[in-house]
C-alpha cells in the first residue's frame, strides 16, 4: 500500500508540474502500465503512477466560468468564523459550474447558511488573489475555489431550501457548542488554544499566538493529528474497560468514535489519516491479521489522495504524512540508541521511580520528538525557511501536558464549564511554551531555501534505503 500511495503522489506530481503534448492522464497511465508490466515488483508504484495521474488531470480541468451576479449555491462546507466574520464553502447549483466558491459574511450578517443550505446570492464575484510569500490563488484554485464573494447584509441572500435535518449539521453544531463555552468562561487566549488543541485552530486564531505555536516547534497541537487521536481513543477504551462490552463490540465503538472526532475536527488530512490508520490497526486482530502501520500509512495516504488529490500540496499533509513515516522507520532504533547513551553516561535505568519516569515518559517521548522533527524538517524549511533546533525540548514540555488538557477540556466543554481553572491553567503552560520557545534567543535555521527537488529527493532516498523496522516496533504507532 505504500507503494501505491507514492505512486499516486508521483503521478499527481508530474501532472502539475509537467507539460506533456498529450494529457497527463494518457501519456501517464501508459506509462505506468508498460512499467507495471515489465516491472513485476513495482507493479503497485506503477499502478499508483496511472492513478494519480488519472484522477489529478480529472479533478484540475474544470472550465472556468464567471458566475453571475445572482446565483443559486449549494453549501457544502461547514461554517468557519474568520477574523472578519465567517466563511462557507459552496457548490454552485443555478448555473451548475463544476467548481466552488468560498462566500464571506460579515458579522452584522444574522441567520447564516449553513452545511446542505440552499441559497440565492446576489454578490460581485471576485477571483482569488496572491499574498506576498502566499499564492493564495494557487491554494484554491487547486481545491477549484475559482470565486469569492463577501455578503454584507440580510439582504444579498435568502434560504430557498434548508439542511437543517442532515447529521452533518449536528458536528457543525457541536463544534459552536465547543466555542462558545469556551469564549464564555476563559480569557480569549485560552479559549482560542482549547479550541485549537480539541477540534483544530480556526480561521481567526489570534496570529501572534498560532505562529509562536509554529516557530515553537509544537503547532501540530493546534491541527488534530494521531497524538489526539490517540488520546481520546484511550479514553473512550479506558471508559468501555468499566462496562461489559464484547472485545469487538468495543473496538468497533473505539472505531466509531475515531470517526465522530475526525468529524468534529473537519475531516482535517491530519485527522483522518490517523483515523484510518487507527481503524486498519484495531480491524487487523478481528480478521486473523497482524497489524502493519507502514502499510496503513499508505492505505490512508492513497485514499485520501484519490478522493483529494490536491491534498498533496498543502502543508498539514506532508507534515503528518512525513512525521509518521520517519517515526515509524526510526523511532525504535533511537529510543534504544538513547538507553545505550544514558547507561553510558552512568544514568540508571534498572529501577525506581525516577528510572521507570525516564523509561515510559522521556526516552520515548524525546524519540518521537526527534523522529518527527527529522521527518518535517525540510518541509517547514522548503515551506517556510525556518526550523527551531530547541523544538525537542519544547516537545518535552508541551506535549505530556497535551493529555490532561485534552482529557479536562472534553470535560469541561460536555459540563459546561465544570473544571474551569485547571482548564485555564493547562493553557496557559501551552501558551508560555509556545512564547518562550519561539522568542529570538533560540537558535534556528533561518532564511534557508530549500528547492523542491532538494526535499523531493531527500524523501525518496529515505523511502529506498531506510530499512524497514521489525513489525513489532510499527505496531506501537
Amino acid at each position: 500500500m505504500l507503494q501505491l500511495a507514492l505512486g499516486i503522489a508521483l503521478g499527481i506530481s508530474l501532472t502539475e508540474w509537467l507539460a506533456l503534448p498529450i494529457a497527463p492522464s494518457v501519456g501517464l497511465g501508459l506509462l505506468g502500465l508498460i512499467l507495471a508490466l515489465g516491472m513485476p515488483h513495482w507493479a503497485w508504484l506503477a499502478i499508483g503512477l496511472a492513478l494519480g495521474a488519472i484522477r489529478y488531470d480529472a479533478w484540475r480541468t474544470p472550465p472556468v466560468q464567471t458566475p453571475p451576479s445572482v446565483a443559486i449555491l449549494h453549501a457544502i462546507g461547514t461554517l468557519e468564523p474568520t477574523r472578519n466574520g465567517y466563511r462557507l464553502l459552496c457548490a454552485f447549483e443555478s448555473p451548475s459550474l463544476p467548481t466552488y466558491a468560498l462566500v464571506y459574511f460579515r458579522p452584522n450578517v444574522m441567520r447564516l447558511p449553513d452545511y446542505g443550505d440552499v441559497f440565492q446570492v446576489q454578490v460581485s464575484w471576485r477571483r482569488p488573489t496572491r499574498f506576498q510569500g502566499f499564492d493564495w490563488a494557487r491554494y484554491l484554485e487547486r481545491r477549484r475555489v475559482y470565486h469569492l464573494a463577501t455578503v454584507f447584509s440580510e439582504r444579498q441572500f435568502e434560504i430557498l431550501q434548508s439542511g437543517e435535518g442532515r447529521w452533518q449539521r449536528r458536528f457543525s453544531a457541536a463544534r459552536r457548542s465547543l466555542r462558545e463555552t469556551a469564549r464564555r468562561r476563559l480569557s480569549p487566549d485560552a479559549a482560542a488554544t482549547l479550541e485549537g488543541m480539541l477540534v483544530g485552530a480556526t480561521g481567526d486564531f489570534p496570529p501572534q499566538l498560532r505562529e509562536a505555536f509554529h516557530q515553537s516547534g509544537i503547532g501540530h497541537l493546534l491541527a488534530t493529528s494521531g497524538l489526539h487521536v490517540a488520546i481520546a481513543l484511550h479514553l473512550v477504551y479506558f471508559a468501555l474497560r468499566w462496562t461489559p462490552t464484547p472485545f469487538a463490540a468495543r473496538v468497533g465503538l473505539v472505531i466509531l468514535a475515531a470517526w465522530c472526532y475526525a468529524l468534529l475536527a473537519g475531516l482535517r488530512p491530519s485527522i483522518v489519516r490517523a483515523a484510518t490508520m487507527a481503524t486498519c490497526a484495531l480491524c487487523a486482530p478481528l480478521v486473523g491479521r497482524e497489524t502493519d502501520s507502514l502499510n496503513a500509512l499508505g492505505f490512508a495516504g492513497a485514499l485520501w489522495l484519490l478522493i483529494a488529490p490536491h491534498a498533496l500540496f498543502e502543508v498539514g499533509f506532508q507534515y503528518s504524512f512525513c512525521a509518521v513515516l520517519f517515526i515509524l522507520l526510526f523511532y525504535g532504533r533511537l529510543e534504544r540508541g538513547l538507553r545505550g547513551a544514558a547507561q553510558q553516561v552512568g544514568v540508571p535505568l534498572a529501577s525506581g521511580i525516577h528510572s521507570t519516569f525516564l523509561q515510559k515518559l522521556v526516552l520515548p517521548l524525546v524519540s518521537v520528538s526527534l523522529c518527527a522533527q527529522a521527518g518535517i524538517s525540510l518541509v517547514q524549511l522548503y515551506h517556510f525557511g525556518y526550523l527551531s533546533l530547541l523544538a525537542p525540548v519544547a516537545n518535552l514540555l508541551a506535549v505530556p501536558m497535551a493529555y490532561p488538557t485534552l482529557a479536562m477540556g472534553f470535560w469541561f466543554w460536555l459540563s459546561q464549564g465544570v473544571g474551569v481553572g485547571l482548564v485555564e491553567g493547562l493553557c496557559a503552560w501551552q501558551k508560555w511554551v509556545a512564547l518562550t520557545f519561539s522568542g529570538d534567543w533560540v537558535p534556528a535555521i533561518h532564511g534557508v531555501g530549500v528547492p523542491a527537488w532538494a526535499a523531493i529527493g531527500f524523501y525518496g532516498c529515505v523511502l529506498l534505503f531506510a530499512p524497514e523496522p521489525p513489525l513489532g516496533e510499527a505496531e506501537a504507532f
